[in-house]
This record gives C-alpha cells, sequence and structure tokens, in this order.
C-alpha cells in the first residue's frame, strides 16, 4: 500500500484551520489519528489522505481547501477534467483545464505552454502569504502533472521543477519523490516541465473512466507514479534514439533475453509493435508542426517506404491526413 510522509497530513488542514474548522472533524471517516502527523517516521495510507482532502473539500465547500481568497467550488474539478477529455492532445487538454481554472478568478493563475524541453505548467498565487507551508503549491503542481499522465494512460516524465523559495529541509525526502526530477529553489516562479511527450500524446481516456476516476477523486490521481521506471518506458527512450532498433537490439540494450522482454512489456499492456507506432507518431507530429520537411521526407525518416504507408497511417492515428494536420496547427 503506497503512504505518505506524516508531514503532509500535518500541512494539509492547515488552510482549513486557520477558517475556523477542527481537526477532530475534518478526519473524521478517515481512521486517521492527528497525534501521529507529527510523530517522526510515521506514514499513512494514500488512501487515508485522499479521504482527507474531500473532507477539507466538503467543509470549506472549496476545492483550494481555504488557500486562496476566494473559494472553488467542488465540482470544479470534474469540469475541468471533462474539458481535458475533449483535448486534441494531453497538451490541449490542460490548456482547456486550466483556461476554465483562470476564468473563474479564484486566485491561483495556471499557465501551460510549450517550452524547447518540452510542456511547461506554471503557477502564480495572487496571495501566497495563504500558504505559507507552500502545501497547496506542490499539491496543485502535482495535481497537473499527474493529470497529464492520467489524460495519456502512461507516465509522462517530470524533467525539472523550479520553485520561488528556499528549499523544503523539513520534508525534502519526499518532496524528492513527489517531484523525481532536476530542483531549482529560490528561483523566480513556480513551475514543472513535462517531458515533450505530453506535447502530441493523444487523449486515451473515455468518458466512462473519467466518471470513475471523479468518483474516488483525489485517490486515483494521487496514486499515479511520479515516475515511469517499466520496461515499456526504457524500450520508448531507446526507440526514440534508434527508431529502427530490432527486437534482439532492443533485449540487447535493456539486458534481457528477447522472450522476457516481450512478456514484461505484455506485462505492462502494451507490445513492441505498439511502443514503436506511438514513437514514430510522436515524432511525425513534430515533424510536421515545427519542421518545413516534406510529407515524403518525413515518411522516409520514419522508416515508411511509401509516402502513401505514412499517411494510411496518419490517418489512422489522428483521423486527418498530414497535409491536413499542418495546416491546422
Amino acid at each position: 500500500m503506497a503512504t505518505i510522509d506524516g508531514y503532509y497530513f500535518w500541512v494539509c488542514t492547515k488552510g482549513a484551520e486557520r477558517r475556523g474548522k477542527r481537526i477532530g472533524a475534518l478526519v473524521a471517516g478517515t481512521g486517521l489519528d492527528p497525534r501521529n502527523f507529527m510523530r517522526p517516521g510515521w506514514r499513512g495510507p494514500t488512501e487515508a489522505m485522499a479521504l482527507l482532502v474531500r473532507n477539507v473539500w466538503a467543509s470549506l465547500d472549496d476545492e483550494y481547501m481555504g488557500y486562496t481568497a476566494r473559494r472553488v467550488r467542488p465540482g470544479s474539478f470534474a469540469f475541468a477534467c471533462e474539458l481535458a477529455l475533449e483535448g486534441a492532445s494531453v497538451a490541449d487538454g490542460l490548456a482547456r483545464a486550466a483556461r476554465f481554472y483562470n476564468l473563474l478568478g479564484a486566485g491561483i493563475g495556471t499557465g501551460v505552454r510549450s517550452v524547447p524541453a518540452g510542456l511547461e505548467i506554471e503557477v502564480r498565487f495572487e496571495r501566497p502569504a495563504l500558504d505559507p507551508d507552500h502545501y497547496f503549491s506542490e499539491f496543485w503542481l502535482i495535481i497537473w502533472h499527474r493529470l497529464a499522465c492520467w489524460l495519456a494512460g502512461e507516465t509522462i516524465s517530470l524533467l525539472s521543477a523550479e520553485f520561488d523559495y528556499p528549499r523544503p529541509d523539513a520534508y525534502f525526502e519526499e518532496f524528492k519523490y513527489l517531484f523525481p526530477c532536476r530542483h531549482r529553489f529560490d528561483g523566480g516562479a513556480r513551475r514543472i516541465v513535462m517531458d515533450a511527450h505530453a506535447l502530441h500524446a493523444p487523449v486515451r481516456r473515455t468518458a466512462g473512466e473519467l466518471e470513475a476516476m471523479l468518483a474516488a477523486a483525489p485517490l486515483d490521481i494521487m496514486t499515479i507514479p511520479a515516475s515511469d521506471a517499466s520496461v515499456a518506458r526504457q524500450v520508448r527512450q531507446f526507440l526514440t534514439r534508434g527508431p529502427d532498433l530490432t527486437l534482439d537490439e532492443l533485449a540487447h540494450e535493456t539486458g534481457l533475453s528477447p522472450h522476457k522482454l516481450r512478456r514484461l512489456l505484455r506485462a505492462e499492456g502494451t507490445t513492441l509493435a505498439t511502443i514503436r507506432e506511438n514513437v514514430r507518431r510522436d515524432k511525425a507530429m513534430r515533424l510536421l508542426t515545427s519542421g518545413n520537411a516534406t510529407v515524403e521526407a518525413i515518411a522516409e525518416m520514419l522508416g515508411y517506404t511509401e509516402a502513401r504507408s505514412f499517411t494510411r497511417a496518419f490517418r489512422q492515428w489522428t483521423g486527418r491526413s498530414p497535409s491536413a494536420w499542418r495546416a491546422g496547427g
């Protein structure tokens, strides 16, 4: 069972407590004893943290948990996710959700933009003094990353995280797990950068999956792994650098036998062919949107013997021809 350091349980309720809510009422039904929160070495189950967050939402009628001057009514996250589900890509889905939150004007500005390294999420608090322990700043950035992973149906790597406050030495070991990437403190903003895969990865979730996720929210989002050490991720990284690598070559690179590599990929719910197609798709989209290469040249770069074979595959991925995709941005 996944667990979370007691510090995060202790700080989770502070916004509500500052608004007059009693800790006993906030932990009701969670199975938690607040006396444990600051006990050295104590960790609580992720499921209990999710229940605690839901209790705070309900007690304040505020999904921002008392850390902003204005409330965000329960149901806002659900609506933002519905908008994200309609995105043409994970990045587009996140941008739609961010626009909705920004229109609420509730005290947090969220920016979603493409940068040279990948996809950047930046959050700006109008009144950062309402979050003196930086709990909600970190929680909110984590939610955006995990939502990207959920939409993609796979873990998207975090590349970097920047914060405009000092390194949190009191809980840095847990912090490193939540943000498994390069860190910068005392910087100029609060932001994360995700792997460029998020820019073009399609939204792979259905309305039914969204309904199930929201029924348990924020549990499903909170339990998505922060990093991906899977075999599928390793294979994808090798194929990104060498798209024509064979099964035997990939087995050598991963230190596995071809049979074991195939078996582990099946156990993770994928195949070499699927990963290869996803790598081709992502590269094709990048080349079409950021370069001037012809469709014929892109087809050749991706290993297709004929441009029409590439065009047929691209239509299956996106529902549009490569030329139509390029024209539509």
